[in-house]
């Protein structure tokens, strides 16, 4: 029913059904508003909500329950709306959100921090051979993954999950991505990036000013 009220509203709408999907789909598309349901269960031992907004400085409306509002606001909500939702209210909730949108994307970086996802999107489509112009759809959500959690360890199953939502993947098969994505991100950035491998537990994205 919100999908369909939201298309309907001229909204493109990216649906999962679980939280670790959703993030899937973040690094993917990189939505301009997450809308959540309160009681999706953890992630990793997180709390749903508090990993997504970890991810993304994007604007997320949590549904849920009355005695919710409180708590989703302060682990990171910028509107809660109780279930079932007034369809038109959400629709207009959405509309006010995106009215505000370029708070959302201020990351408070220093100077020389010019990693951003919107950085690397805007250079997708680019026909010059500059590294970021022929990446796969695997190695942009690893990008966005890492560049979204930029100086976090993130440890080879969160990493993995996040990349792949869920799906049943090796080490080998991470490693042989970072690889192909050191390569490329070197290729575009003018400041030094390293991804850093912790042996046998994960990896975290630094950029050297």
């Amino acid at each position: 029913m919100v999908a369909a009220a939201l298309e309907g509203a001229g909204f493109e709408v990216i649906s999962a059904q679980d939280a670790l999907e959703g993030l899937r789909k973040l690094y993917e598309s990189y939505p301009d508003v997450i809308i959540m349901d309160r009681g999706l269960p953890d992630v990793f031992g997180e709390d749903a909500c508090i990993r997504i907004r970890q991810a993304s400085y994007l604007p997320i409306i949590v549904l849920g329950n009355y005695e919710d509002v409180a708590e989703s606001l302060e682990i990171g909500a910028d509107a809660f709306m109780t279930k079932p939702p007034s369809l038109r209210e959400l629709v207009a909730r959405v509309r006010n959100l995106l009215k505000r949108k370029p708070r959302f994307y201020d990351r408070n970086q220093g100077p020389g921090m010019s990693i951003d996802i919107d950085n690397i999107k805007n250079n997708l489509s680019s026909e010059d051979d500059n590294g970021l112009s022929n990446l796969s759809a695997t190695e942009f959500r690893l990008a966005s993954c890492l560049v979204n959690n930029k100086d976090k360890l993130l440890d080879y199953p969160r990493l993995i999950g996040e990349v792949w939502g869920g799906k049943k993947v090796t080490r080998d098969t991470l490693h042989y991505y970072i690889r192909r994505l050191r390569k490329k991100l070197q290729a575009f950035f003018s400041n030094p990036i390293n991804i850093i491998n912790y042996r046998g537990v994960g990896y975290r994205l630094e950029e050297v000013i």
